[in-house]
């Protein structure tokens, strides 16, 4: 994980105080903040997929595109991501996870990682950029404020989202402060839920 220098109050733009993220875990957020996304660079053609799987079928929904959409045509073949492979994947009995796929240079190509999707965001510029990146580390959204609020920074964000333990179950607070470039930073804030209440 990559660490930027400390930010300090005076680095805060406006008001020091933070904001409810305006997003529901009720609903899948994570396909919501798809339609901002902005990647790093000019791509010919690119497009960021939910793919969903049941017992019966399966399902590609694109959630964004950008660049000639005349290009799509060319992508023939559909990746068949699990739970190795893929972004933001779960679910259970269903499966589902979302992946990118670019037109450069005449080729077409998958991205399937995290990682790969962390050098395709490139610079954090907007909120839900900053949550879909935080989220590449672990860090979710919850319904109590501790798990979802920010801050705008002179050169960044500043989040409280969530860290999901499993064993025990816990849910935890933590501090998020991420850099236009990518960089991010955290600290822990407390756990503010035990138990089977917090699955």
């Amino acid at each position: 994980m990559k660490l930027e220098e400390e930010m300090r109050t005076k680095d805060v733009v406006g008001t020091t105080d933070f904001h409810k993220i305006g997003y529901s875990v009720k609903e899948n957020y994570l396909d919501s903040l798809a339609k901002h996304i902005n990647p790093n660079r000019k791509y010919k053609y690119w497009q960021y997929v939910a793919y969903n799987q049941n017992s019966s079928s399966e399902t590609y929904t694109v959630l964004k595109q950008g660049g000639d959409s005349i290009l799509r045509k060319k992508i023939n073949e559909k990746p068949r991501p699990n739970y190795n492979v893929g972004i933001f994947f779960g679910g259970h009995p269903n499966f589902r996870c979302n992946y990118v796929v670019i037109i450069d240079n005449g080729r077409v190509n998958s991205l399937k990682t995290e990682e790969q999707f962390r050098d395709f965001l490139g610079t954090i510029d907007n909120l839900e950029e900053a949550i879909l990146l935080a989220r590449t580390y672990g860090y979710e959204l919850d319904n109590d404020i501790r798990g979802s609020e920010y801050r705008n920074l002179q050169n960044g964000f500043e989040l409280h989202l969530m860290k999901y333990h499993e064993f025990p179950t816990r849910r935890e607070s933590v501090e998020i402060k991420i850099s236009r470039d990518g960089f991010i930073k955290t600290k822990s804030l407390g756990i503010y839920c035990e138990g089977l209440n917090c699955r």
